[in-house]
């Protein structure tokens, strides 16, 4: 008889130690020591952060479609759906642009490219020199299609024409407009009719939240395992001569973050402890996964289960912020071209900034459902119409982009979080009205 409520106790133990703030930094820890000391241990567990990772990943489109067309069609049944669409269409556009504002302005104070050392500029130039011939092998191939892409081109590919194959190929943004014409349709249907609708979506909803909420259980270890493999990818002499782009990078996105911390708190009327708590897991899996989609459920449930923002509106907006506004990726087009044109020392007048401005907002946009290398070509978009050269510099970004790669996903699914808290009323509010 006293066997088994000590086995029990010993499990519940167990559990919440794993789900506590403690396992997370042991594992971090570990992850690091591995990462840097011991590549080929990290190595060989990289397939068990792959796995947690896949696991997250699998979760990630049915609540994306549940979420979405779900929270559209009680919207556009509601007599809320003009407050929060003028809502959106404001504060969407506003933050892409300050996010690009502040990027450039550290990048113009702080000057990543300028006053580089003759050793520095000597291996930039190494670096990009033997890296000339593969990387125009490369850009004989997939790369020039998405080069020449224009906005166009873009907003076409949006719509799918086969919604099977976009979930089958993880197309992101097509199912995304899927699920917005989806549920912009059930809106107008009968009351009966949409409820039944809705209640299999929200079923499925639940049923893939309580998933990702047993996936925390082995958070510890894939994250232990994703910071090992990717420590030990890192190489040592482009990290060092990009150390100043570097430097004023993370500066830059823990500036957003504080930013955005602030806009939460402040939202939320919750205490800041509470807020940076209840940010936690979503903030980890960004700097663990690189992966803003794996991060998608986890920034969901803590806005609305956690910090008590309106369900509705947070499944509606949560994900649209993070797949379309991708403001990790507008800070970093905007920082990387200031780079740029200081590395070739070319000054900037009112127009080059507008330019600037608002090409990395649209270059940022575009990079929804776009991974790896593709990413950054994106640069592109920007770079092309300041005559800045992409070709010479992009090796350069790639060499790096292990490691910024985390904090621009960051950047991403963490400013998307304070965009919905922007737009969203806490539950307490939304009572009062």
């Amino acid at each position: 008889m006293t066997i088994q409520p000590a086995i029990q106790l010993h499990r519940r133990f167990s559990i919440t130690w794993l789900r506590s703030p403690w396992a997370i930094l042991a594992s971090a820890i570990l992850g690091i020591y591995l990462g840097s000391s011991h590549p080929v241990i990290a190595t060989a567990i990289a397939p068990l952060g792959e796995l947690y990772l896949g696991l997250l990943k699998m979760c990630v489109f049915p609540i994306l479609l549940s979420a979405i067309t779900t929270s559209i069609g009680r919207l556009m049944a509601s007599h809320d759906a003009g407050q929060y669409i003028r809502r959106i269409l404001i504060v969407f556009p506003v933050g892409l642009l300050l996010s690009s504002v502040i990027a450039m302005i550290a990048a113009m104070i702080l000057g990543p490219g300028r006053n580089l050392s003759e050793a520095t500029l000597e291996t930039l130039g190494v670096v990009v020199n033997n890296s000339g011939i593969s990387l125009e092998m490369s850009l004989t191939g997939p790369i020039p299609q998405e080069e020449s892409a224009n906005i166009a081109s873009f907003f076409i590919g949006m719509v799918p024409d086969n919604i099977f194959l976009a979930l089958s190929e993880g197309q992101t943004l097509k199912v995304l407009v899927f699920a917005i014409i989806f549920g912009v349709s059930l809106g107008f249907l009968k009351e009966q009719q949409a409820n039944s609708v809705f209640e299999v979506l929200d079923a499925v909803y639940q049923s893939f939240n309580q998933l990702i909420h047993w996936f925390t259980l082995i958070l510890p270890f894939g994250l232990c395992s994703l910071l090992a493999y990717q420590l030990s990818r890192q190489g040592t002499d482009v990290m060092l001569a990009m150390i100043n782009f570097i430097g004023v990078t993370l500066a830059t996105f823990f500036v957003i973050y504080v930013i955005n911390t602030l806009i939460i708190w402040q939202r939320s009327k919750q205490s800041i402890w509470t807020v940076l708590s209840s940010v936690r897991e979503p903030v980890i899996l960004a700097l663990a996964t690189s992966s803003s989609l794996a991060c998608l459920p986890s920034a969901i449930s803590q806005l609305s289960e956690e910090l008590k923002f309106k369900r509705q509106t947070v499944n509606l907006v949560t994900p649209l912020s993070i797949t379309l506004c991708r403001f990790g990726s507008v800070v970093y087009f905007a920082l990387g071209t200031i780079f740029v044109a200081q590395l070739y020392q070319t000054s900037f007048g009112f127009t080059e900034l507008i330019i600037v401005l608002f090409g990395a907002v649209f270059a940022g946009m575009a990079t929804s459902g776009v991974t790896g290398v593709l990413t950054l070509t994106m640069l592109g978009l920007v770079l092309e119409p300041l005559q800045l050269p992409l070709e010479a510099v992009l090796v350069l970004f790639i060499a790096i982009d292990p490691l910024i790669d985390p904090f621009r996903t960051l950047g991403i699914v963490y400013s998307g979080m304070a965009t919905t808290a922007v737009i969203a009323d806490s539950e307490e509010q939304f009572s009062t009205h």
